[in-house]
């Protein structure tokens, strides 16, 4: 019996890709890869039913996964291992490609990659003249509720890996779409800093669960 649902699982898979499946059953399909002799749909949908969505249960701790009846470190290392391989591969989308032209990949990679984090983070991306990615840095300095960030030492940086361009994002762990009095303050601050050296800062982003918000496109940006 269970052998024919999974059966019909595969198919349907192989036919539509993801199309038409619910939340739960995107989890049980990957979790019949490691789960080879039980029901994994009452597993999947109490995933689904604690942490929402499809995302937060790539997300979720360890711990918090560990609590779930039928889910064991096999899984739970198979599940890690699904996130990994997303970033990887959204970090090869747009990795040496113009981000200009392509900043939804960007903007989709860092969503992924750092959304569902708790604690806040600041990240600085790196470009040539031809605005492809030299390199990607994460900055911790701080906590969910203060992140210090240095302009001198993002500069310095910046002029280290011969960047003609900077972008950097950070996170609302709260889940505020909103740009704070902070964070206009340091994107001025860099933004100068950056136009000293003939070096251009191209846009803040401000990432948490749901949504991804550009500095650049508000009318409080600054004007050069």
């Amino acid at each position: 019996m269970q052998t024919g649902h999974r059966q019909r699982l595969y198919e349907r898979f192989s036919k539509t890709g993801l199309s038409g499946f619910h939340d739960y059953e995107i989890i049980e399909l990957i979790l019949t890869f490691v789960i080879p002799r039980r029901d994994t749909k009452p597993i999947a949908k109490e995933l689904i039913k604690q942490f929402k969505s499809v995302n937060a249960v790539l997300h979720a701790e360890p711990e918090a996964l560990e609590k779930i009846d039928g889910l064991g470190p096999h899984s739970i290392r198979f599940l890690s291992l699904m996130r990994h391989i997303i970033a990887y591969s959204l970090h090869e989308r747009y990795s040496g490609r113009s981000i200009i032209s392509h900043r939804k990949d960007v903007e989709e990679y860092l969503r992924f990659h750092f959304g569902m984090r708790k604690d806040e983070f600041f990240a600085v991306l790196y470009l040539d003249n031809g605005n492809h990615v030299l390199a990607t840095e994460e900055i911790v300095q701080g906590t969910v509720n203060q992140c210090v960030v240095y302009p001198r030492s993002i500069v310095e940086k910046a002029l280290k890996q011969g960047a003609n361009a900077i972008i950097i994002a950070h996170n609302h762990p709260g889940g505020s779409n909103n740009a704070s009095a902070a964070d206009w303050q340091i994107t001025k601050k860099l933004f100068d800093a950056c136009k000293l050296f003939d070096m251009a800062l191209l846009d803040h982003i401000i990432i948490n669960r749901d949504k991804v918000v550009s500095l650049r496109d508000d009318s409080n940006w600054p004007k050069r």
